[in-house]
């Protein structure tokens, strides 16, 4: 449907430039504009690959609502992560919304409703904009630990957003992706307990013995 450029989209060490992919070329930083024609309503899908400035994000915001609306947009809906300590969270959805009834419509689809903090960047702007505008809102936040690329909160969110909007994802390769990953997690953590085990062994070596 249409892409976005400024100067507002960095890079996350604050610098501006050009993504360089697997095959050589390049691109600027950039949101894109996707339809699906399939539904009524029908769906504006917005990916990104920088985060907008601090002092850009209301602007970039404005744009991309302004761009939905002139199609007749009515809700947005943005996609994050929740940081949490406990691994045992990990797969939940929480959400944050602009009314009560929409919040309760989440729960019962199995999500959360967020108790304090903040939704920061541009996926928090987006929603405060979007509510001052009259549009219904909501954030989705999966909830990860941050030590990895969380493959298992990426599949909850999305199938929490595909619930919301009703339309038909096919997560098989997603999950296959996840499933290599638990994979090389697990032998991670037995080549870090192996090398535990063989530092212990090598500290008991170095120990002076009294012989008895």
């Amino acid at each position: 449907m249409g892409e976005l450029y400024s100067s507002y989209l960095l890079f996350p060490d604050g610098n501006l430039g050009i993504n360089i992919s697997e095959d050589g070329t390049y691109s600027l930083p950039r949101y894109e504009f996707y339809g699906y024609g399939e539904l009524d309503p029908n769906v504006i899908l917005l990916t990104g690959d920088a985060q907008p400035s601090v002092t850009g994000q209301y602007e970039v915001a404005s744009i991309v609502l302004d761009f939905a609306q002139r199609f007749g947009c009515k809700a947005v809906y943005t996609m994050g992560g929740y940081g949490t300590r406990s691994g045992n969270d990990v797969g939940a959805v929480y959400a944050v919304v602009g009314e009560a009834a929409l919040g309760e419509r989440l729960r019962k689809m199995g999500a959360k409703l967020a108790k304090g903090g903040a939704v920061t960047g541009a996926a928090g702007v987006i929603l405060g904009i979007g509510r001052r505008r009259g549009m219904q809102c909501a954030g989705l936040l999966g909830a990860t630990t941050g030590a990895y690329p969380d493959l298992e909160a990426a599949r909850a969110v999305i199938q929490m957003l595909t619930g919301l909007v009703s339309i038909p994802v096919d997560l098989r390769e997603l999950d296959s992706e996840i499933e290599d990953m638990r994979k090389k997690m697990e032998r991670f953590r037995h080549a870090e307990v192996e090398e535990s085990k063989e530092g212990e062994e090598k500290s008991e070596e170095g120990k002076d013995r009294y012989i008895t």
